[in-house]
């Protein structure tokens, strides 16, 4: 009896032409985190030139100047991560929601290292200063933001808080962790793609620690527990947790002056 060897019926909307989702590559990964920080730079422009517009035409009903660059900071910082997050996530389509080789992350975490991501938040700072100390040679070193949270009144240092420990924590890690370790994965493996992506991390904050070059190794040593944790878990948030833990510990500081 003659057997039927016809191939099962493909859907009608079945498209064989049509080519793989394509992952970012590197030039845009990195086009991207330039991206970031140009949005940066004409955002806080934006911002701070209506701040003195306002402060001239009321002066006598408006916040003095550190308070009044805090909201420029937190107004800055809002809108650049909001605008960088979503074109990362559109443009990664649905890996954005694998944790795989090529994914973008946001995917699920485990328990467990979610629990290991909170040590390492609270080890890095404490490993980090003493790192610093030690190549700093009794040197103060000081970011940008907690030199202007320093000047501000004990409220709006508050209202950086959030800013400073779920914002800026959370872009960074779908920038570094999210799409520039992926795309560099590809390329080199996890242990080339994790010490490259802490050091750029620990790079680009360079003009936000005034060019202090030993300030550097205590960003790259967060950026490697990050990358590590990414691999690790197969997801961002622990990464994201273990920075959160990290730029909480130094906000306390702004309080403790």
């Amino acid at each position: 009896m003659p057997h039927d060897s016809a191939s099962p019926a493909l859907p009608m909307d079945t498209d064989l032409s049509a080519p793989p989702e394509r992952v970012p590559g590197l030039v845009e990964t990195l086009l991207c985190i330039l991206g970031y920080f140009a949005l940066q730079f004409g955002f806080g422009g934006l911002f701070g030139t209506l701040s003195q517009l306002i402060s001239r035409q009321f002066p006598q009903s408006v916040p003095g100047a550190p308070d009044r660059l805090i909201v420029v900071v937190i107004l800055t910082l809002v809108c650049s991560a909001a605008i960088t997050i979503a074109v990362l996530v559109r443009r990664w389509g649905a890996r954005a929601t694998e944790g795989g080789l090529s994914g973008l992350g946001f995917t699920p975490p485990d328990g467990r290292h979610i629990a290991f991501a909170t040590v390492l938040g609270f080890a890095a700072p404490i490993l980090g200063g003493l790192l610093t100390s030690w190549l700093a040679g009794g040197h103060d070193v000081s970011q940008a933001v907690s030199d202007i949270a320093d000047k501000a009144h004990v409220g709006m240092r508050a209202a950086l808080v959030p800013a400073a420990v779920v914002v800026g924590p959370l872009v960074e890690e779908v920038l570094f962790r999210g799409a520039f370790l992926a795309t560099l994965r590809a390329r080199m493996g996890d242990g080339g793609a994790i010490a490259v992506s802490a050091a750029v991390f620990g790079l680009v904050h360079l003009p936000d620690l005034d060019w202090l070059w030993y300030a550097v190794p205590n960003l790259v040593l967060v950026g490697l527990f990050c990358a590590w944790l990414r691999v690790r878990s197969r997801s961002l948030w622990p990464a994201f947790v273990t920075h959160a833990v990290n730029n909480a510990m130094a906000t306390v500081g702004w309080f403790m002056r």
